[in-house]
This record gives structure tokens, C-alpha cells and sequence, in this order.
């Protein structure tokens, strides 16, 4: 059962103690801090002030701590280092605001897989460093069903090409005889699926891979090319962890603004991101798994169990499930207030 910490007061001085006592970084350290810094337009994703915490108590320890993300795969303002860094610029994140540097990059290094995937591109910057502190926004997410730690790590501490590969390789086949019910149509957000002479047919163009249509199916006729993105997410976080040494791992979801989907959707418009639950805390813990689990229970308890399967269409337990599987970590947890 891992230990898992909810910081419900004081938050930038407790998360500060929670780095201290949960960590043993060494004087000198390149500790990582991965981040999503926010798609322009977005106002929710993880505040300025909390990474300059994480930054400033890194810094007392000996460290050298950067800020790290990759760019997206899809066009917007974060597709390249330089977009993305001036994008980071305008939500409040600088070299200035932080006190460390902010690195983008799309550098990679090629790694072994562990079950679906035969190469995993992972991102040079973190695969060089001694330590790293995974600092997430947790939130609903279209693919993923949740985004926490697991999936910030999963496709944000990838390559372009490794994001692509996830995204491909979770997409549906036909695997028995359709029915032509229509249900897949009906939870497809992508516009992706359509009925054609009673079979469905799939715009593999539009599709991203999030699998709602193969976990609705109801004559179980569909399945992913190779795994469902949830499972592969957490496959390559666990090609990430296996390089660095646990006591300089640790993990905090930041359970504020909490909306239906990621970070990367701007506040309104024609996508709107609404706030789902009302604030909760900051959950930290040395288990990738435990940190992620603890933060979905915390919402459900607050809106109810199925919230973010009823919007998404897609199981968030499976990408648990699977973390499970690879070996990150374990869902049982013991909670630890910290006011």
C-alpha cells in the first residue's frame, strides 16, 4: 500500500515540505520537471506559482531543475519549441518567473518497448536527467479518461512520432460481423465513424484513437490495431521510469480548476472546457500509480462515480489497470491529510 499525501491548505509551503520528506536527490542533480504549460487560450492548467514552488525547493536542495515539455503533434500554438515557448512565456512561464530554464524539445532517444510497442521514443532531456518530479493538472481527457501523471508522462515525455504511433496504433479494426447498430457513430466526438450500407466504415484521417467506440461496441466487433491508447500510455511511462532510480521520482496531481478535458482546449469557444468538479487539493505521492488513482477517487466522491466515463465514454480504470500491469505501482493507497 503506497503513501499518498493530500495537501488540502498552506499549499505552496506544503508542497515544498512534501518535496523534502519524499525525495532523495543528490547535490547537483538535473531534476526534471514535467509539465503541460498550457495550450494559448487556456486558463486552467497548473498555476505559475506551483512549479515555482517545486522549482525554489529543488534549488535550496543542491539542484539544477529545468522545466520540460515536448511540442504537440497537432497544430496550435505549443507544435514547435519556439511557439511553445513563447506560448509558455504568455501563461507566466519564463526562465524569469521560474528561476530555472524551460526547456522544449523534440529531441528523442530510442528505447525497447515492453509488450505492444517495439521502440519508444522518449524524450532525450528527460532520459538524461538524475531525477524528476512529474507535476500534473489532473482533469478529464478525451483519450485517456483521466490526465494525470501516467498521461503526462505518456505521450508529453514522447516524441512527434512516438505520440503519432500511440495515436494510430489505438485505432479500431473490425474483428467480427457488424451489426451496423450505430452506436459506435453515436460516441464518436470526431465525426469519425459512419454507417455504409449497414457496416461501419472509419476516417482513420479523423480518428485519434480513443477507443470509445470499441469499449461501446456492443457486440464486441471492434478492437485497437494494437492496444488501446489507455494501455499504451502507460506502457511508455513505464519505458520512462525504468530509467531513473525511484527515491528520485515523485509524482503530484493538482486538483484545482478541474475540467472535462485536457489542457490543450482554450477556456470557451466552439470546443468548451467546462469545470466538472469543485476544488479539492494537491495529491503527491512516490507511486505514479497510487497519485493518479487517489486523485480519480477524490473526484468521484465529490460528483459521483462514472463522471468522467459518462463524458468521455472511456474507462479511466483501464489506464490504472494497465500502470498496474507494467510494474509503476499499485492502486492500493493509504491517504495522508496534510492541512
Amino acid at each position: 500500500m503506497s503513501r499518498t499525501i493530500l495537501i488540502k491548505n498552506n499549499f505552496l509551503q506544503n508542497i515544498r515540505k512534501a518535496i523534502r520528506q519524499n525525495t532523495s536527490f543528490s547535490k547537483g542533480d538535473k531534476v526534471a520537471v514535467k509539465a503541460h504549460l498550457g495550450e494559448y487560450g487556456n486558463l486552467t492548467h497548473i498555476r505559475p506559482q506551483i512549479l515555482n514552488a517545486i522549482v525554489e525547493e529543488l534549488k535550496e536542495m543542491g539542484t539544477k531543475p529545468f522545466i520540460f515539455d515536448t511540442p504537440t503533434l497537432y497544430s496550435g500554438s505549443r507544435d514547435t519549441p519556439e511557439k511553445y515557448l513563447e506560448t509558455a512565456r504568455r501563461n507566466g512561464f519564463s526562465k524569469e518567473t521560474m528561476g530555472c530554464p524551460i526547456i522544449i524539445s523534440d529531441e528523442g532517444v530510442k528505447l525497447k518497448g515492453k509488450k505492444y510497442l517495439d521502440e519508444v521514443e522518449v524524450a532525450k532531456a528527460i532520459y538524461d536527467a538524475d531525477g524528476m518530479i512529474v507535476a500534473s493538472h489532473f482533469k478529464g481527457h478525451s483519450g485517456a479518461g483521466v490526465g494525470g501523471c501516467i498521461k503526462n508522462l505518456g505521450m508529453g515525455a514522447t516524441t512527434k512520432k512516438m505520440k503519432e504511433i500511440q495515436h494510430t496504433e489505438s485505432q479500431p479494426i473490425i474483428v467480427g460481423e457488424c451489426t451496423g447498430c450505430g452506436t459506435c457513430v453515436t460516441v464518436c466526438k470526431e465525426n469519425a465513424i459512419t454507417l455504409k450500407n449497414g457496416k461501419v466504415s472509419f476516417d482513420y484521417d479523423k480518428c485519434f484513437g480513443c477507443g470509445a467506440c470499441i469499449e461501446n461496441c456492443p457486440n464486441d466487433v471492434l478492437k485497437p490495431k494494437k492496444a488501446k491508447m489507455r494501455t499504451l500510455l502507460s506502457e511508455v511511462t513505464g519505458v520512462v521510469l525504468d530509467k531513473f532510480n525511484p527515491k528520485k521520482l515523485l509524482f503530484i496531481n493538482v486538483l484545482f480548476d478541474i475540467t472535462q478535458r485536457c489542457d490543450c482546449v482554450p477556456i470557451g469557444g466552439v470546443n468548451p472546457n467546462p469545470i466538472v468538479c469543485p476544488n479539492i487539493g494537491i495529491i503527491v505521492s512516490k507511486d505514479i500509480v497510487a497519485a493518479d488513482k487517489a486523485s480519480l477517487d477524490l473526484v468521484r466522491k465529490s460528483v459521483g462515480k462514472k463522471i468522467f466515463q459518462e463524458l468521455h465514454h472511456v474507462n479511466p480504470e483501464v489506464q490504472l489497470d494497465s500502470a498496474v500491469e507494467f510494474g509503476l505501482g499499485s492502486k492500493e493507497y493509504e491517504l495522508q491529510i496534510l492541512d
